[in-house]
């Protein structure tokens, strides 16, 4: 009698828990509350069989034990010991399957657990700052330009999307909200099953200039050197693109860039619509198609050689027959006009260019050389025999070759490796000026040079005519030729921020008319007014 009691007061005091809290919100609650409640009635059994045991002993005669209720109890607990399991494998499974989000001086990064999928946002704005020097020189007669306007404005203002879908295939998509205009720079698709051999479609930088296909983020100076301006910009076609890496050396990671840097041998081949120099086309208005191309190599990569390992050096270039396609203007480092062709000039016929590029990073020092040769005919179909008149067949036509050249050489004084792609240099210290960082800072030199051909500037009016009449280009409106040279300081505070800060001077050959003391344009053609500009810039790049 006294046994059966006891065994009661067990069975009932085990069977008297609360119940799990089962509805509890999150997994790792729920297997909390469940384990828990276990390790509570494992001690409460353990304790009541005990009593039982204790009990039973003092009888002399034993009688059975309840073999059915406790065959009971071991039931229930295994039953909530194979739902704790059942919940935790359920838990586990959709914790694997979120994605990976990472913040940081990357911008946002969503990717999933596997890799095959991902997102990033990322973004730069750029705010300008030019003031002019010496701009108002009170002369009148001369046609330069005078009384610049010193500005604020912003120079870019980009947001960028990019990703991988099925882990082979990468996109991105560019646009632009700067100079209160809406632009789309870049958008397109690259299919890199084969790294050797790769696929890109859509809209993106030309594989032409080398400092054109440098990121604006990283760039030395707030504005790019001469050669690039002779160079198409975005454009829209096929690439086929590979790289290599060295042979017997360390594999060089996947870039998700389009262009990567550095790799021990890479090239760029594509079909495109064709672009005119520094153009950013949107859409192709003739048939005709530009071939555009280029080869790059590190030959001194992991060779041992410290000083040589960051020289690379190679050759780019375009081919394309243009059908009246529109011409290009060309600008100052100040943003400034300072080459347009005449109103009805076309660019008509075969064109071609050719660019040696390199450049050579070695510790803190890092150094940018270009040269741009771009040969086009340019044609103006309301020209005949020298007379003005309607559009015909008969048109005036010229072959212009135009050259530029930039070489940069930089120093980063703090002591960081500069780096030619990428956001940047990155600073050993981010900038806190309570625990005594300063950050990373860059000195700059440049000297940058362009000329235009002379006989775009012919003057096709008929002998003895007293006016003038250029078919391709005014001399007193366009320059024959430029030189800059520029110095500048450039602070990153970290990764993110840079204040930039240049000085430039442009020098001119040609580009100004003089007026007489009526007022009228004459023939005469002078130098365009040195321009002297002090540019600064506020940038964020994440």
């Amino acid at each position: 009698m006294y046994r059966k009691k006891t065994l009661t007061l067990a069975v009932t005091a085990f069977t008297g828990l609360n119940a799990p809290n089962l509805n509890a919100k999150t997994h790792p609650d729920r297997v909390d509350v469940l384990e828990a409640r276990v390790y509570e009635l494992e001690a409460k059994l353990e304790k009541a069989l005990d009593a039982l045991a204790t009990a039973t002993s003092k009888q002399a005669a034993a009688t059975p034990a309840p073999a059915q209720e406790i065959k009971k109890i071991d039931q229930k607990v295994k039953l909530i010991e194979r739902k704790l399991e059942v919940d935790k494998e359920v838990s586990d499974g959709k914790w694997a399957k979120l994605p990976k989000v990472e913040v940081g001086g990357q911008g946002l990064k969503v990717e999933s657990q596997d890799g095959d999928f991902s997102l990033s946002v990322r973004g730069t704005v750029q705010q300008d700052s030019d003031f002019f020097i010496d701009d108002n020189n009170g002369n009148p007669a001369n046609t330069n330009g005078d009384d610049l306007n010193n500005n604020f404005y912003m120079r870019r203002v980009r947001p960028t999307f990019t990703g991988t879908v099925w882990k082979y295939v990468d996109w991105r998509i560019m646009p632009d909200f700067a100079m209160g205009t809406t632009r789309l720079f870049d958008a397109y698709a690259d299919l890199r099953y084969f790294r050797a051999a790769s696929l890109a479609a859509g809209k993106f930088k030309a594989p032409v200039s080398l400092e054109r296909l440098q990121s604006a983020s990283a760039l030395t100076f707030t504005e790019r050197g001469f050669p690039t301006q002779l160079a198409p910009n975005h454009d829209i076609g096929f690439m086929l693109h590979g790289e290599f890496d060295r042979p017997g050396g360390p594999e060089t990671p996947r870039s998700y860039n389009l262009y990567q840097f550095p790799e021990f041998f890479a090239y760029q081949v594509g079909i495109f619509d064709g672009t005119v120099n520094n153009g950013n086309i949107d859409s192709a208005n003739n048939d005709s198609k530009q071939l555009e191309a280029r080869i790059f190599a590190h030959p001194f990569q992991s060779s041992g050689f410290e000083a040589v390992e960051g020289l690379g050096f190679g050759i780019a270039g375009s081919w394309g027959h243009p059908n009246d396609a529109s011409t290009p203007t060309y600008a100052t480092p100040g943003q400034q006009t300072m080459f347009r062709y005449a109103s009805a000039a076309r660019i008509d016929g075969t064109q071609y260019r050719v660019y040696p590029q390199m450049y050579w990073n070695w510790g803190p020092f890092g150094l940018i050389g270009e040269y741009a040769v771009s040969q086009q005919r340019v044609a103006n179909q309301t020209v005949t025999n020298g007379q003005v008149g309607p559009r015909t067949k008969n048109t005036s036509q010229i072959i212009e070759n135009d050259y530029a050249w930039n070489i940069t050489a930089s120093y980063v004084l703090t002591g960081e490796d500069n780096v030619f792609q990428g956001q940047g240099i990155r600073p050993r210290h981010a900038f806190n000026p309570f625990e005594g960082n300063w950050g990373a800072f860059q000195i700059a030199a440049r000297w940058s040079d362009i000329s235009f051909s002379d006989n775009v500037f012919t003057n096709v009016a008929k002998a003895g005519s007293k006016t003038p009449v250029y078919a391709y280009a005014d001399p007193r409106q366009a320059v024959q030729n430029a030189t800059n040279w520029s110095l500048g300081v450039n602070w990153w505070l970290n990764q993110n921020v840079k204040l930039m800060a240049d000085y430039s001077q442009t020098s001119f050959q040609g580009g100004a008319g003089v007026y007489n003391a009526k007022g009228q344009l004459t023939n005469e053609v002078a130098d365009r007014e040195t321009e002297k500009a002090f540019i600064s810039r506020v940038q964020v790049s994440f």
